[in-house]
C-alpha cells in the first residue's frame, strides 16, 4: 500500500513523466490459472488476453511492431474519453502511460488533465518485431479519467501501435472490437 501511494505522489509531483514498470508495485499483471485461463481476442494485428479478479483488469497485448504499443477502453468516438494505457520502451527501460483520450485524435496523460496514474503493474518487452505490454488497473479506480469496468459488461476496446517507441508519434496500425468482462 505504501508503494501506490508513493506512485499516486510521485505522479501528482511529476506529471508529465510516465512511469518506468521497474517503479511499479509488480513487474507483471497477476497471471492467468487454471481457475482464471483469461480470454483472447485479436482485432486486425493485435492480440490481447485478458482477465478479471473482483477489483482488477489485467492484460497482455502483443503485436508485430518495433514501437510502442497501447489499449484504450470505452471511447465515446475514436479515442474521445477513452482510458488509454500505452506501453514502450526509452532508454532500455519499459514505460507505462496511463492516458486519456481528449479529442477524438489526441490523448493526454491523466495526471496533467486532473487525473491520477492509476496502473497497478506493468511490464513492456521488445522481442524478434514483436512488442508486448502486460498491465493490471483497477476496475474502479474512481479517476474520472478513467472507465469504470464491470464485471459481465460489454465494452469497446481499441488498439494502436506505433513504428517507434516515442509515444507522442501518431499510431501507425490500430483497431478496435468488444469484450465482455
Amino acid at each position: 500500500m505504501k508503494t501506490i501511494s508513493f506512485l499516486t505522489i510521485f505522479a501528482l509531483l511529476c506529471p508529465t513523466m510516465s512511469v518506468s514498470a521497474a517503479d511499479l508495485p509488480s513487474a507483471s499483471p497477476r497471471t492467468a490459472s487454471p481457475a482464471n485461463p483469461g480470454v483472447t481476442v485479436q482485432a486486425g494485428k493485435f492480440n490481447c488476453t485478458y482477465w478479471t479478479t473482483d477489483s482488477t483488469f489485467s492484460a497482455k497485448v502483443w503485436a508485430k511492431t518495433n514501437g510502442w504499443i497501447a489499449m484504450g477502453f470505452a471511447p465515446k468516438a475514436i479515442m474521445l474519453n477513452a482510458n488509454i494505457i500505452i506501453g514502450t520502451i526509452e532508454n532500455g527501460k519499459p514505460l507505462i502511460s496511463d492516458d486519456y483520450g481528449v479529442e477524438l485524435y489526441a490523448h493526454k496523460p491523466d495526471t496533467l488533465i486532473g487525473g491520477k496514474y492509476d496502473i497497478l503493474s506493468g511490464d513492456v518487452k521488445q522481442e524478434n518485431g514483436i512488442t508486448t505490454m502486460t498491465f493490471t488497473i483497477p476496475l474502479d479506480s474512481k479517476d474520472p479519467k478513467d472507465t469504470k469496468l464491470v464485471k459481465g459488461q460489454k465494452i469497446k476496446v481499441i488498439f494502436s501501435c506505433g513504428s517507434t517507441n516515442d509515444i507522442r508519434k501518431k499510431h501507425s496500425n490500430d483497431a478496435s472490437t468488444s469484450i465482455t468482462l
